[in-house]
Order: C-alpha cells, then structure tokens, then sequence
C-alpha cells in the first residue's frame, strides 16, 4: 500500500469521524469544527491543545442567513495532549445534554480525530507537500451537515473522494491558511456534495 494511499485514507476516517461526531450532537452538530493548535502554550513542540464548537443555528438565524460570529460560538469541549508524558486530557460543555448523554463516545471520537489529524500533519509534512521550514500553527477541521436525513449524507460520503490544493491568496490575520483538503462528490462527481461539506485546513503562523 503507498503512503499516499494510506494519507486518504486517513483523511477519510476522520471525514466518517467528523459526521459521527456531528450524528451524535444532533441540533448542535449541524456546523462543527476541531481546531488542533500544533504547540503547547510554551509555543514548544511538547503537544498540542485543542477544541471543539459548534454554532447555535437560532443565533445564526437571528442575525441573518449564513452569518457568522463569535457569540454564536459554543465550545463543545477543550483537549490537551502532552508528547513527553504521553497523558491526553478532555474537558467537556456539561450543559449541552447530547454532550452529557454520549460523552464517552466523544471524548474517544475527539482523541481518534485529533490523533489521525496529526499524522496527516506530519504526513504532509514527509511528502513535502508542506515545508518543514514554515512555522505552521494549527489544523481545522470543519463538517457542515445540509440535509436532515443521515442515511442520504452517509451514501453520498460512501460516494465522495477527496482533493487537496495550495492557498496562495493572503488574509489579513495572524495565521495564514496555505494548504486545504475538500470532500469532492455531486452529482458529477466533480462538484461539493450537497448533503455535506468536509474540510481540512492548515495554517502558518504569519509575521507582518
């Protein structure tokens, strides 16, 4: 099997991770991130933090179609892993009853994604399709579901592939997006799905 075979594969589990994740979440799983941040506070390669939200839909329908803030914002729950003592730790939102009810179920889901999503990371990194002189800051992963039935969404991930591509465009913002893998499927297999979107994100920190 060829390294680059395994890195899609990778990269489909944690597509059927992410709509997992988002299945179980139910009303709250709608839009979802992972956000991993490859440094420990120390700005030290001695682990990586991370989160998860979501956005509640009500704030989002309140403020107009499609817009986002940061108020809409709610953290599903905070991780930590550290490489040197190799202990994982997971902090959840007690408030959300889907959390409560299945949160043995996320924390494995949560630690599995994270996990994969680093050795994509460093995947990237061995294939040279990310410099290992740049100073990348954190991967986002990101699953919206667009319709409500979960068996239609499932079909059409069976029936999706996945493409990578380079961002040259630049924002304005401390940390750069430069690389991005997308869920490909459609009706012509060459469009973004319509029952999903998946995206996986990683970012330069940016110096101006």
């Amino acid at each position: 099997m060829s390294d680059k075979k395994i890195l899609f594969e990778n990269l489909d589990y944690i597509l059927r991770r992410m709509f997992k994740y988002s299945s179980i979440l139910g009303y709250w799983g709608k839009y979802v991130w992972i956000e991993i941040n490859l440094r420990d506070k120390d700005n030290e390669y001695k682990g990586y933090s991370g989160e998860s939200y979501v956005l509640d839909k009500n704030k989002i329908l309140d403020l107009g179609y499609k817009k986002i803030c940061n108020s809409c914002r709610v953290i599903i729950y905070v991780s930590k892993y550290d490489y040197t003592e190799n202990i994982y730790y997971f902090q959840y939102n007690n408030n959300i009853k889907e959390v409560r009810k299945n949160l043995e179920k996320i924390a494995e889901i949560a630690m599995n994604i994270e996990m994969t999503a680093i050795e994509v990371y460093n995947m990237l990194l061995e294939f040279g399709i990310l410099n290992p002189l740049e100073n990348y800051s954190k991967l986002l992963i990101y699953f919206r579901r667009n319709k409500p039935n979960y068996s239609e969404i499932l079909e059409e991930i069976n029936k999706s592939s996945i493409f990578g591509k380079s961002i040259s465009k630049k924002v304005r913002s401390k940390e750069q997006p430069v690389y991005v893998y997308r869920a490909i499927g459609g009706k012509d297999g060459l469009s973004y799905p319509e029952g999903y979107a998946f995206s996986f994100w990683v970012y330069k920190q940016v110096n101006y």
